[in-house]
This record gives structure tokens, sequence and C-alpha cells, in this order.
């Protein structure tokens, strides 16, 4: 009985020794574990289907910003190409150029 006893401690020590060693060593992340954690720091921020899309087009290889721009709302996207026909000009000029350009 004390034999087993003796065998079993031995055992538990070896099975707690080898877990123990085991969750020290880091194992090293693949490519696609690290590029999933980089995508999914670019959709940082982001929510629901938005996140998803951004995520999944950088995992496609896509760019983020390409994904970014077709989310825009109808509304923030004019306002994107107004101040980009308006880029260059100064003060009342820029306003001027802007203004009419999204009231047409």
């Amino acid at each position: 009985m004390k034999q087993f006893i003796v065998a079993l401690s031995v055992l538990s020590m070896g099975m707690l020794f080898t877990a123990t060693a085991g969750a020290q060593e880091k194992k090293e992340l693949t490519a696609q574990q690290k590029k999933m954690g980089e995508c999914s720091t670019r959709a940082k921020g982001l929510k629901g289907d938005e996140y998803k899309k951004v995520r999944d087009e950088c995992l496609k290889g896509g760019s983020a910003d390409k994904a970014e721009k077709k989310s825009l709302t109808p509304q923030q996207q004019k306002m994107a190409d107004c101040n980009a026909k308006a880029k260059g000009l100064k003060g009342d000029e820029f306003k001027k150029t802007r203004d009419t350009c999204l009231k047409g």
C-alpha cells in the first residue's frame, strides 16, 4: 500500500511539473494568428457589421481604408467630396466653394 501511495505521489508531482513547465513556455503565434491580431486592432473602435467588414477586408488582403470609405453615409461622402473640391482654397473662398457644392 505504501508503494502505491509513493508511486501515486511521484506520478502527480510529475504531472504537476509538466503542467507548470508547459504553462511557462510561450508558443509562437502563427502567421494567421498574427494577421488576425493586426486586423482586429485596425478595426478597433468599430462595432457590429462595420467591425466585421473592416476586419474581413483586412484579412483578405484588402485595404482597411477602402472598407472604411465604403461605410460612409451618403451625407458624409458628399461632405468628403465637397471638401476635396475646395482643397487648396482658404478662408471665405473655401467656405463658399464647399457650401455651394453641398447645396447643389
